[in-house]
């Protein structure tokens, strides 16, 4: 039997996700819901509502994709779950920083570029609610590497903190996050830098 394949490019907004990510080839189909916006001339609502309904078809059908998510809500994570029971390869490419405040000013740099606005308040929620969910990646994926992207860009470059591999999990503790704060995300108790 074939194992279907899904990837999830994730992490808060303004993490750097889709910078890390565009490295990193794609499985299957991509599904954005920006991409819809801009293919579809429609509203946010409407690229996001066309995404989730791309997704649960893909699912439903045992389909090859990739999608990106802030992962801050249990919608993406229970499509997750239906899809491991339907077979699926689970991989995460997760993104992340040590504090929401470089998350907002990322999005702020980024609306001065022509890009998509988040507002600071939803970064800082979102940003906390995916700290918290974090820990249901690890009983969903089969692998899983979470890259700190904390630095600016002259300073430093993304860093693998966390690798998991069919249950096998490796911490890589640096200068911005100790072993501890790896095991707070893990058990989703990181509130940001500590």
């Amino acid at each position: 039997m074939t194992t279907s394949k899904l990837m999830v490019m994730a992490g808060p907004n303004g993490s750097g996700k889709s910078t890390i990510t565009s490295e990193i080839p794609v499985i299957g189909y991509y599904i954005n819901a920006d991409d819809i916006k801009k293919e579809k001339v429609c509203s946010d609502l409407e690229a996001a509502q066309l995404a989730a309904a791309t997704r649960e078809y893909m699912v439903d059908n045992g389909l090859d994709f990739t999608f990106e998510s802030v992962l801050s809500t249990t919608r993406n994570y229970e499509l997750m779950e239906r899809a491991k029971k339907n077979n699926y390869k689970i991989i995460c490419i997760y993104v992340l920083t040590t504090n929401p405040e470089i998350n907002v000013k990322r999005v702020a740099a980024r609306v001065k570029k022509g890009g998509h606005s988040v507002k600071p308040e939803k970064i800082r929620e979102r940003y906390y609610r995916a700290m918290k969910l974090f820990p249901r990646l690890l009983d969903l994926c089969d692998e899983l590497y979470v890259y700190d992207n904390s630095y600016e860009r002259d300073v430093g470059e993304p860093e693998m903190i966390l690798s998991l591999q069919y249950g096998e999990i490796k911490f890589k503790p640096n200068a911005m996050w100790s072993p501890d704060n790896i095991k707070k995300l893990c058990n989703g108790t990181y509130s940001g830098e500590e």
